[in-house]
């Protein structure tokens, strides 16, 4: 059955079919919610929950944004979590943009009854005919600098179609410092190191002796200066290094890319679409930075998100025997460096498959409430804490810096989106972990002063296995609230 509402704009009169949501269970897990396709369809969102209907337009607990029909003409919702009883009710909403125009379907709701062979009843409102164009709604969403907008709007959007980074990316150049990582690795604006190609941004980590120009003798005792370096603080050992006795040039040349000076917003939904490296002590980096440091620079005063972050090894134990490699996907927020505070709010979700297998759409839905983790349209993280006594209760001095009437302070500042590919460092990958099928010890122990010469000894066993060491971004989309 198909419900069709006439609008009149300025003697204009517009039509838009919109189908019932079809709802199928494939497989004994998740269910499939599709819509046919029609001409000018441009975007099905869609949205869900179980057993607990939406107030407004909540981002629910299984979401997408669909943005091309599939094979058979049907632009789909898709999920295999979790398993479903009958009786279990869905309740959804779906946004429709269709010739640039958007509609929104809501208060809807669907029984699961399984049936062999046949495709569950569905249920339908008293008043089928919710199809509307969609309002201005008020969003605390705003962008560049307190730019208001409306709700559910798509504020920014790189599918890199065009081929190119300009206008809304720009290269960082730098050596990290201890200030985060201190991964091993220089990050510059190489061709071999991130480029467009068929319409996705690729981001590679390349050894630096690759450059005939590097020596062995020359990364123990050359020097390194960065021409047009970015470091945010304007500090010198971000710009240029000089290898000398336990110190070398950085071993990697890697790239990392912001938005900074294009777009940074505050509250929102980031939803990208990636292909995570697969490699040993390589990590990306799908991050949302804080675009002035209001609270400081030092320490995590003024807070990272983490969009989505693994260690990319394909094995991976820790010294307690646990799996932390690339089948365990990590994200949430920083606000310090110090262990073992710095990963009191990073949440985890482990997968059968090396992340790195395949695309995944990873998203983060932040609010001044909350911050929800979301990988393929699911929920596995949530972030209610009041970060600044969480940080008072251990001590860290930012804490008093952070705004008292913002529960979730030092992220009530705009931010910007920052893509990157780090290899090392002497934060994420454990002393003592072991790598690999022969469970090879990990090359280098964090506190070691010597850390990066021993991993870049090590290069002949790790780098054999860096065979899809690229970052491969398919799109990345900004929502308003």
């Amino acid at each position: 059955m198909r419900w069709i509402l006439m609008l009149v704009f300025l003697g204009q009169t517009v039509a838009y079919t919109i189908p019932t949501v079809r709802f199928e269970h494939p497989t004994a897990r998740g269910f499939r919610a599709s819509i046919p396709d029609a001409p000018g369809l441009q975007m099905f969102a869609f949205h869900a929950r179980l057993n607990k209907p939406f107030q407004q337009f909540e981002e629910g607990d299984y979401t997408g944004d669909i943005t091309e029909p599939d094979e058979n003409g049907q632009w789909t919702f898709d999920t295999n979590k979790p398993a479903l009883q009958n009786g279990t009710i869905i309740y959804y909403w779906v946004y429709v943009q269709a010739e640039n125009k958007g509609y929104w379907l809501k208060d809807k709701k669907y029984t699961v009854l399984r049936f062999k062979g046949a495709v569950a009843p569905k249920t339908t409102a008293p008043n089928p005919t919710t199809t509307t164009v969609a309002p201005c709604g008020q969003t605390l969403t705003t962008y560049n600098g307190g730019l208001p907008t409306c709700a559910g709007k798509l504020i920014f959007e790189d599918t890199f179609e065009q081929g190119s980074f300009a206008p809304k990316w720009q290269h960082e150049l730098r050596i990290p410092l201890d200030t985060e990582s201190a991964e091993f690795v220089s990050y510059q604006n190489s061709p071999e190191n991130s480029y467009i190609a068929a319409g996705r941004l690729v981001i590679v980590p390349t050894l630096v002796n690759m450059n005939p120009d590097y020596t062995d003798e020359r990364i123990r005792t050359g020097e390194l200066i960065l021409e047009g370096c970015t470091s945010p603080t304007n500090n010198p050992y971000e710009c240029q290094r000089k290898a000398a006795r336990s110190t070398i040039l950085p071993p990697v040349v890697s790239a990392k890319l912001n938005t900074k000076h294009y777009f940074r917003f505050r509250y929102g939904r980031v939803e990208i679409r990636a292909k995570l490296p697969k490699g040993d002590w390589i990590f990306p980096q799908l991050f949302l930075q804080p675009y002035e440091n209001y609270y400081g620079y030092a320490d995590y005063a003024s807070g990272q998100m983490w969009i989505a972050h693994i260690l990319a090894n394909r094995m991976l134990v820790a010294r307690d025997g646990k799996q932390i490699d690339g089948h365990r996907l990590r994200g949430g927020v920083l606000i310090t460096n110090t262990a073992p505070v710095r990963s009191d709010f990073l949440r985890s979700n482990v997968n059968d498959d090396h992340f790195g297998d395949q695309f995944h759409v990873y998203g983060l839905v932040w609010t001044p409430d909350q911050i929800l983790l979301t990988v393929d349209g699911f929920q596995y993280g949530t972030l209610r804490t009041n970060f600044r006594q969480h940080a008072q209760q251990h001590n860290l001095t930012q804490a008093n810096l952070w705004n008292e009437k913002a529960p979730i302070a030092p992220f009530d500042r705009e931010f910007y989106v920052s893509l990157g590919v780090g290899v090392g460092g002497v934060k994420d990958f454990p002393d003592h972990s072991q790598t690999g099928p022969s469970k090879s010890a990990k090359p280098w122990n964090n506190t070691s002063p010597k850390a990066e010469y021993f991993f870049y000894q090590n290069r002949n066993t790790w780098y054999r296995t860096w065979t899809e060491p690229e970052l491969t971004i398919d799109y990345v989309r900004v929502y308003a609230l």
